[in-house]
């Protein structure tokens, strides 16, 4: 399929856009320019200009001026206005030359007409004896319409028509197949004359295609417009001619702005969101597929629930609520419930000491005072462990001092001096015996310290379904009532 693409342009005012929509088209497409000789015979060109209101509510118009330039310039249109007939269809209407404003005018049998949606009509320009340099002519259509009882105005639209060499011709431009698979390959054809330079435009592509009748394209993966533009004459006045085709592809990439779906999504591929961006959905569910993230999952309300199959967390996972499982198997670093921070002096404003625990780098606890000497901040993991590891992530202030553990918060043991800006501490013997970590001022500083993070391996609490509370460390585990808990190798404990 092609079609010739008119270049239009608008020379109107804000507010000042016409009411009724215009559509130009021309025989023959596209117009000849008459020969240079002046004794041989001038070609003749007809423009019909279709006319309609788009808008549900009538126009009125009072009448409808068309002016043609005439001359003998590349700008020119006709050579002689008064051979050219001018018609309209529509009923009562009349059209006469005004020779004075060189301006063919349509004009209603009172003082002005409605028009609306459904009235649809043509002006036709015939017998135009064509000017005989080639060039861009522009066509002006004006109004004089209102809608209700507003003032009549005058509105413009432009049409640039090219008059083209005689022998000049671009026509039958085909892809084939006109339908191809994802990935698929089309061949375009087309027929042309040699005097002038031809373009194929599509996507971000500019090719020079001159000397070419055909060009194979390959690797299409999405509905694809080609346009095939011929440029001939002066190049200060040339003339284009445009032509296009379309390529569908089935089942094609997609690449848009915002997208709005009321029904469902089945995604049958991966779904990839780049970083920096993030995917926010009610409801995720996989019945045989997988969803993985590169960074985090952040679950703001609500449950995560698995009916079937498991979850799997090749790195750290921290769950700062409470944790329901028939078996959990930890095999790097698995945080579950920690239960109390604190810290002296406490947080300032809403920098408080439960910020060091909630797995976000952008949150962090902040001293409401300056730090002293023995001021500190600490994590109760809810029971005797074997802790293996503590690792402190400070903001942008920090403290001098040590990191401490203890089993009842008497007595306290020193495990290694404050690094910044991270300051982890792997603790001797494949771990000691702990329910208390923490960090103490040993000098003090002028400035509040910040802690972003407060991480202690493992640092597990659950609660037995049967009898007391039960902790869960690397040597003891204690879950609920028929329930399985595993430990690092996956083994039942």
């Amino acid at each position: 399929m092609t079609l010739v693409v008119q270049t239009q342009g608008t020379d109107t005012a804000d507010g000042d856009e016409p009411l009724l929509s215009y559509t130009v088209s021309t025989t023959p497409s596209p117009l000849k320019a008459s020969p240079e000789n002046p004794q041989a015979p001038e070609e003749i060109g007809e423009v019909i200009i279709t006319v309609a209101r788009q808008s549900g509510t009538p126009a009125d118009v009072e009448w409808i001026r068309v002016k043609v330039p005439a001359g003998t310039m590349a700008p020119d249109l006709a050579t002689d206005l008064n051979k050219i007939t001018p018609r309209i269809t529509l009923t009562g209407w009349t059209a006469h030359l005004d020779e004075a404003a060189k301006e063919f005018v349509f004009s209603p049998r009172g003082s002005h007409e409605p028009i609306g949606p459904d009235t649809g009509f043509t002006i036709q320009l015939s017998d135009i004896p064509m000017s005989r340099k080639v060039g861009t002519a522009p066509v002006t259509v004006t109004e004089s319409s209102r809608e209700g009882n507003a003032a009549f105005k005058d509105k413009k639209t432009v049409f640039n028509l090219g008059k083209f060499p005689a022998d000049f011709y671009l026509r039958n431009f085909l892809s084939t197949p006109p339908s191809i698979p994802n990935g698929g390959d089309v061949k375009l054809t087309w027929e042309r004359s040699a005097n002038a330079t031809y373009e194929l435009l599509y996507g971000d592509v500019n090719r020079d295609v001159t000397n070419r009748t055909s060009l194979d394209i390959e690797g299409i993966k999405s509905d694809t417009t080609f346009y095939l533009r011929g440029t001939t004459g002066d190049p200060t006045n040339p003339v284009v001619r445009m032509l296009w085709t379309r390529v569908s592809v089935i089942k094609p990439d997609l690449e848009i702005g915002n997208l709005t779906v009321n029904g469902s999504v089945i995604a049958k591929g991966n779904v990839t969101i780049e970083p920096g961006n993030h995917l926010a959905v009610p409801k995720i569910i996989s019945d045989i597929g997988r969803i993985e993230v590169a960074s985090s999952i952040r679950q703001t309300s609500g449950d995560i629930t698995l009916d079937n199959g498991g979850l799997t967390v090749n790195g750290p996972a921290a769950i700062t609520g409470g944790l329901t499982a028939t078996t959990v198997t930890a095999r790097d670093t698995l945080f579950v419930g920690l239960p109390t921070a604190s810290a002296l002096p406490d947080g300032n404003g809403n920098n408080t000491p439960d910020k060091m625990l909630d797995g976000l780098d952008d949150t962090y606890y902040e001293s409401r005072l300056l730090p002293y000497v023995d001021d500190w901040a600490m994590v109760d993991v809810g029971g005797i462990v074997r802790m293996t590891r503590i690792e402190i992530r400070f903001g942008e202030r920090s403290l001098i001092g040590v990191v401490e553990t203890s089993p009842d918060q008497i007595s306290w043991t020193s495990r290694g001096n404050v690094t910044h800006p991270v300051c982890s501490i792997t603790l001797p013997n494949g771990g000691v015996e702990a329910r208390y970590a923490r960090v103490r001022v040993t000098e003090k500083r002028d400035l509040r310290f910040e802690i972003r993070q407060f991480l202690v391996t493992p640092g597990m609490a659950f609660t037995a379904g049967r009898g007391p509370s039960g902790t869960l460390g690397s040597d003891q585990l204690a879950a609920s009532a028929g329930d399985t808990a595993t430990k690092d190798g996956g083994q039942p404990a």
